[in-house]
């Protein structure tokens, strides 16, 4: 009896066990063909899973050993993020766009963060359905750029969103999610040049709490590879020292003290010279602000018969007399090249009073809203 007491007890440790380690989806849809779930991994996502659809109800039971994020997907292509924890039961109801998850505490977090970025993102597209009649107006421009600062702010709102969240969920995976937050198709809203405090801080929970996630080496390889560069954001701008149009020497560390932007150019640069009458209207609206414009250029090509006439002749006819103008005349030879690593122009690098790069490859309204951030 005694012996039998123990077996009964065992088995219903093991039982328990099995259960904690388990958790349930269950759900209704009237998609069809079969539910696919997948782990979502750093080198893209593995399926996991594959169950049908039948009757508009599939189900998966899986043995999970602690959380974990998964996308669940379906043949005509739409999807839902998940974070799964052991224990839990999933109920998942998707018909149309219409989407309700209940059992995961997790899957409702990255439900509140997919209808945030929403939000943002239909922010800007009525922005950009409410300039498109309006070209024809002789205000357009001033209309333009308010709209561009509206999305601004509008952005600035929603990284301070993500930063309380990965705060608030700095014991959870669920914290990984604002990391990969995209606006305008390809670009991070969280950037490593921005906000590498918050990509350490869920490094840092990922370690402590979760030693085997594959995320950890991403991570761990994104951020040592920002910190070794040395034209990351916060580190010092290479100094050099380049002949001015007269042939005196101009160094940048010259202008330390001001919000400095590095613009190089070159005459024979198309996509140059169409950014140089935006560049004119920034300059002369914030010299007085502290700000300057050193402008470099790469004039000096084999092509070119007399690299200094095309240069200065490109500084009378853009009107960027009021820049600083410097260049060797060597093109691409030219040795701040290699100090600022570019293999294109226009190229641009923001450069704050302490010498120290804060923005890089900025144009047009991205670069003024940045300027406004620092000027004194």
């Amino acid at each position: 009896m005694k012996q039998l007491f123990i077996t009964l007890v065992l088995l219903l440790i093991i039982s328990c066990s099995n259960n904690k380690e388990s958790f349930t989806i269950i759900g209704e849809t009237d998609r069809v063909g079969d539910a696919i779930l997948l782990i979502m991994a750093p080198g893209g996502d593995q399926i996991h899973d594959t169950t049908s659809i039948k009757n508009g109800v599939f189900k998966f039971e899986k043995v999970l050993m602690e959380e974990e994020l998964f996308r669940l997907r379906f043949h005509d292509g739409s999807s839902i993020d998940l974070l799964a924890d052991a224990g839990e039961k999933i109920e998942i109801k998707f018909k149309q766009q219409n989407l309700t998850i209940t059992g995961s505490d997790g899957s409702i977090k990255i439900m509140q963060l997919n209808e945030a970025l929403s939000d943002l993102m239909a922010f800007e597209d009525s922005i950009t359905q409410n300039l498109q009649n309006k070209r024809q107006n002789p205000n357009f421009e001033n209309m333009l750029a308010k709209s561009r600062e509206d999305f601004f702010n509008k952005l600035q709102e929603h990284r301070k969103f993500l930063k309380n969240f990965i705060e608030e969920n700095q014991k959870s995976k669920v914290c990984l999610i604002p990391l990969f937050q995209k606006y305008s198709r390809s670009l991070n809203i969280l950037t490593l040049d921005e906000d590498l405090d918050d990509y350490q801080k869920v490094l840092e929970n990922l370690q402590s709490n979760f030693p085997n996630s594959t995320h950890i080496k991403l991570l761990e390889e994104q951020i040592n590879r920002y910190l070794t560069d040395p034209l990351a954001n916060g580190k010092p701008a290479p100094n050099f020292s380049l002949p001015d149009i007269n042939g005196n020497l101009i160094s940048l560390s010259d202008l330390k003290g001001k919000l400095v932007l590095i613009d190089f150019w070159a005459s024979w640069c198309g996509p140059c010279r169409k950014e140089n009458p935006k560049l004119v209207k920034l300059h002369k609206k914030y010299a007085n602000s502290n700000f300057e414009i050193l402008s470099v250029s790469l004039d000096g090509t084999a092509r070119q018969k007399d690299p200094k006439k095309a240069w200065l002749n490109a500084i009378e006819n853009d009107n960027l007399s009021n820049f600083i103008h410097v260049s060797e005349l060597t093109g691409w030879e030219t040795k701040v090249r290699g100090l600022y690593n570019f293999n294109s122009i226009p190229h641009t690098v923001l450069i704050d009073a302490e010498g120290n790069i804060i923005a890089k490859k900025l144009r047009g309204l991205d670069l003024e809203m940045k300027i406004k951030q620092h000027i004194r």
